[in-house]
């Protein structure tokens, strides 16, 4: 199997996917998503234009370590910057940093379970304790981009670093 693609190379790729609308698939590397794909997983990925996803939606965008896989969570505007979006893995209370539009490949389809595939699940539910710490790291997060893009990741990074310290160890596979 060959490594996967650096951000670079993605970035570089992705209009060209984008624009064919494709169909590509790739496979799950981390615990973020919590339950709901596991690593390993193989998934599906609709790579499209589209420049809005509804709250919920899993996408595949480019990150800063390749190609992540998360749910939209909300949107933002900088006022110089623009229009970014916020996502978080299943697993993880702490959005990621905001997003612009063009990094996003395409929306999540399915998942493979043996030799069939299937439609994403929904979200799992979260306590209310939970629930409540992922709005507020949310509200932190969307705050900050109101006053500046950079400092709005700054934060979101700080978060997840927070979080990681406080939270059990993952399973290892």
């Amino acid at each position: 199997m060959s490594d996967p693609p650096t951000s670079d190379q993605a970035l570089e790729l992705a209009p060209l996917l984008k624009r064919a609308g494709t169909i590509i698939e790739s496979e799950i590397r981390g615990w973020s998503m919590g339950g709901t794909v596991a690593p390993g997983t193989r998934i599906r990925i609709r790579c499209g234009t589209a420049t809005s996803y509804p709250a919920g939606t899993v996408i595949a965008f480019v990150g800063g370590r390749g190609l992540v896989g998360h749910r939209v969570v909300g949107y933002g505007r900088h006022r110089a910057s623009g229009a970014r979006l916020f996502t978080r893995g299943d697993g993880t209370l702490v959005c990621d940093p905001p997003i612009e539009p063009e990094r996003v490949l395409g929306e999540v389809i399915e998942w493979r379970d043996g030799e069939t595939w299937r439609p994403l699940p929904a979200a799992p539910p979260r306590g209310l304790l939970a629930r409540g710490a992922a709005a507020g790291t949310l509200f932190m997060v969307r705050a900050a981009l109101a006053v500046d893009a950079r400092l709005a990741a700054r934060i979101a990074v700080l978060l997840a670093a927070v979080a990681r310290r406080l939270a059990p160890a993952a399973p290892v596979p």
